[in-house]
């Protein structure tokens, strides 16, 4: 679906090379430089970034992805056991259920009588790019 999606944007630059005259040069040196020029750039690029950024707001939003679980299941703990394949704590209606997870392939392990975790604690928000960001940069303790 995103294939589709972004096919006619990738033709863009395409298009606008067909649409030269044929008497028409390419622009001086010092035209690129001039700040009509710089000022076109920078637009361009918040926009790209604008469509980015637009485009990942609408994929989360399809996907769930950062939603917190909600209702009668949520997935209480994740923990990687190889490359591909996870134990995962689920609370279905008060019960919690030891899965694991392959590719292709989910199998109960594990049926608990008791919660084996308080569920006391708040679920953890997603870390958000801006913590990130600042990590990265070597700011550790900094939020914006």
């Amino acid at each position: 679906m995103m294939v589709r999606l972004l096919a006619p944007l990738l033709c863009l630059p395409v298009l606008a090379f067909g649409q030269t005259e044929a008497g028409e040069t390419l622009p001086r040196t010092e035209d690129l430089f001039s700040l009509a020029y710089l000022g076109q750039v920078a637009l361009s690029l918040a926009l790209v970034i604008g469509l980015l950024v637009g485009a990942m707001w609408v994929i989360r939003r399809l996907n769930g992805v950062g939603q917190a679980g909600s209702g009668q299941m949520r997935v209480v703990s994740s923990m990687g056991l190889g490359q591909r394949e996870r134990a995962v704590l689920v609370n279905v209606g008060g019960q919690h259920l030891l899965l694991g997870v392959a590719p292709g392939r989910v199998a109960t392990l594990h049926v608990f009588e008791q919660p084996p975790v308080a569920d006391e604690a708040p679920p953890t928000p997603p870390v958000s790019f801006s913590e990130v960001w600042s990590n990265v940069m070597g700011k550790k303790g900094a939020s914006s």
